[in-house]
């Protein structure tokens, strides 16, 4: 199956006497598509937003208009607002580092998706607490950051920008479980979860887990990091738990088709990760298999 292909990329401007937006806008399908375009990073973001993480962009196609999503980790909101405008879901997002919250919600406004997302300045964790977000570095669009603890082993080369590991600029934060989020009513049982926070997913879903066991929760995304031992042991244990996982979405890659015996590999000997999506319904293990046939890596080396 072809990869789809961001379109003609056209520049815009909102120019009120109190606010001033430039943003990219592309039209998938009859739909425009509208991103802020602050600096280089958010540019190639929308550049690569079919490409960087080949299935997931057909796993938010498979939602239906109305089902809840949670965003863990929104970043700017590229795939909050894909899978808002594109398939017409209700979206929560969670980004707590600050100028990502300012771009999400930038987005958001560009977009005219109040009515469908609601953008927080939180961090999603296992427990309710008052602490530092550790950043990888301080523009729109970076990620690895961290709240509560430096798990960085060394330092980050983002681009052209260093961020030494001792050195880290601090922002204050606040974190809560989902569960306590939806136990309170705060936001609604979700029927899909999406979670990328660069390391610290073992505690998120540590905060997720009773949303995880119920039964009106349908499909997981999680970035699992092979590296790091408290990541990789949430697939062992969503599996016992009764989730299932496609292979062929995880042989999907930007850059290559990996075999079966290379993802057992990297899993076994600490190598490398992918998003893993969880689910339970066989549907979603035939989008996968089917998505796979014909695919050609965007990324692959000539």
């Amino acid at each position: 199956m072809p990869i789809k292909k961001i379109g003609t990329i056209a520049k815009n401007q909102i120019d009120l006497p109190w606010l001033k937006i430039s943003f990219a806008e592309a039209m998938v399908g009859s739909i425009p598509l509208r991103y802020v375009e602050t600096n280089r990073l958010s540019t190639k973001r929308m550049e690569t937003l079919f490409t960087k993480e080949p299935t997931t962009i057909p796993w938010l196609e498979c939602m239906q208009p109305g089902e809840v999503l949670v965003d863990i980790g929104a970043n700017v909101g590229m795939y909050s607002i894909y899978a808002a405008k594109i398939a017409g879901v209700r979206v929560y997002a969670f980004e707590p580092e600050a100028l990502n919250y300012a771009e999400l919600n930038k987005n958001i406004y560009v977009n005219a998706l109040h009515s469908q997302v609601t953008a927080y300045c939180l961090a999603l964790s296992n427990e309710t607490r008052v602490d530092r977000l550790l950043l990888g570095g301080f523009a729109e669009g970076l990620s690895h950051h961290d709240f509560g603890e430096n798990t960085w082993t060394q330092d980050k080369d983002f681009g052209a920008l260093r961020t030494s590991k001792d050195e880290r600029l601090a922002q204050g934060c606040v974190s809560f479980s989902l569960d306590y989020l939806i136990s309170s009513k705060a936001i609604p049982p979700p029927k899909h979860i999406k979670i990328d926070v660069d390391g610290l997913e073992s505690k998120v879903v540590d905060g997720c887990w009773q949303t995880f066991t119920g039964s009106s929760l349908e499909t997981v995304l999680i970035e699992i990091d092979h590296r790091i031992p408290s990541c990789l042991a949430i697939v062992d244990r969503m599996v016992g738990a009764g989730w299932k996982f496609s292979i062929d979405q995880l042989r999907t890659n930007r850059k290559v088709i990996f075999t079966v015996e290379q993802i057992e590999r990297m899993r076994r000997n600490g190598e490398g990760g992918f998003n893993y999506i969880f689910f339970r319904d066989q549907k979603y293990e035939d989008l996968f298999r089917d998505f796979l046939k014909g695919f050609v890596p965007p990324m692959a080396k000539k």
